[in-house]
């Protein structure tokens, strides 16, 4: 039960528990305070998917005080937060499958207009549940979230092959999380309509029982295997087989006397044509003999095109970027900070000076 519950010692004090749906706001909260220092992830994935767990933490909250303490106020508020829930989590996770450069801002915006539509029809208090808007707004996103699940594993560019099994069991999860809170919201659309405010809190403290359970399971669950993911960040899931070293060599010379990499449409399926390999098995062979995706291999050459452009010529950054098969500038950067350590604009200033100028 989520309720405030008042404990007599045989003294004759009083001790008043806290809430227990905070600890979804506790559990929540640590969740996107340690996102937020993974730099490996990318900007955009950071910010849409530590949004998503600050709102599960403010909604936590909001159901605390709105149970166990009767304010109004939370009740009120609630249903703003809620309605962002289901899109900043698919914001989130479709930021690991491309490379969203400065279009996360378009993205923001066409995701955060019906959102701001909600919230600001909710707050001019018309004749319709806010409910109807938050169920409205979290299945279309539940159902935009959960088509992620038919991307290929090459399709999540910004995800180490080690690490794609945490990513989809949070994507599995949050799906889980939604659906809950779908049918909620339905349930509570119904009591509205046939019972009562009375009736709709005391469902609602089951549900946050329900909810604080499931928060509490996938942190139990997801620590140990977030725990195991980094601890494997530089080992192979399984050996390469002779047939994988003999693809990649082929892969690796392609690479070299063509420079196919510079093409920035570059796909899996024109390279496994190319080699005349199946797509899968040229997928499998980057994977086992390397721990990284396609789209990771691929950089690696582009970051070391760029590197050399960036030591002998004076083309400008951006130039190099789009020289080295880059699209954008966010994602040249994070790549690069991740290969050598740098930014592209430190390691040109690194670079030694010419013979005649030493």
């Amino acid at each position: 039960m989520a309720a405030t519950k008042v404990v007599v010692w045989p003294t004759g004090r009083q001790m008043i528990t806290l809430p227990l749906a905070w600890l979804v706001s506790v559990l929540s909260t640590i969740a996107a305070f340690a996102l937020a220092q993974d730099t490996r992830t990318p900007f955009a994935a950071r910010l849409f998917l530590c949004g998503f767990l600050l709102t599960l933490a403010t909604i936590g909250l909001l159901l605390g005080f709105r149970l166990s303490f009767q304010a109004p106020w939370a009740a009120w508020v609630q249903p703003l937060v809620a309605v962002m829930v289901a899109p900043s989590a698919y914001l989130g996770f479709s930021a690991l499958t491309q490379d969203l450069g400065s279009n996360w801002r378009k993205r923001l915006l066409l995701s955060g207009a019906p959102v701001a539509f909600a919230q600001l029809a909710i707050l001019a208090n018309l004749p319709i549940s806010a409910d109807m808007f938050v169920l409205g707004i979290n299945s279309i996103y539940l159902v935009s979230i959960a088509r992620l699940l038919r991307r290929q594993p090459d399709d999540f560019v910004h995800v180490a092959p080690h690490a794609l099994i945490i990513v989809r069991s949070a994507i599995k999860a949050t799906i889980v999380l939604l659906g809950m809170m779908v049918a909620t919201d339905l349930s509570i659309v119904a009591a509205s309509l046939f019972a009562g405010d009375a009736y709709i809190l005391t469902f609602l403290t089951g549900v946050s029982g329900v909810f604080t359970a499931f928060v509490f399971v996938v942190a139990l669950v997801g620590a140990p295997m977030l725990l195991q993911a980094k601890k494997g960040d530089a080992t192979k899931v399984e050996g390469p087989t002779d047939t994988d070293r003999a693809t990649r060599a082929v892969l690796d010379a392609l690479m070299n006397d063509t420079q196919l990499y510079t093409d920035s449409n570059l796909t899996l399926a024109r390279v496994a044509r190319r080699l005349s390999v199946p797509v899968r098995d040229v997928s499998n062979a980057i994977n086992r003999t390397t721990s990284e995706n396609f789209s990771r291999y691929i950089n690696g050459f582009r970051i070391r095109h760029a590197q050399e452009a960036l030591r002998k010529t004076e083309l400008s950054i951006t130039d190099v970027m789009f020289e080295a098969g880059f699209v954008s500038k966010s994602s040249f950067n994070t790549e690069f900070r991740r290969v050598t350590g740098k930014t592209p604009s430190q390691f040109r200033a690194e670079k030694p000076p010419p013979d005649g100028h030493r």
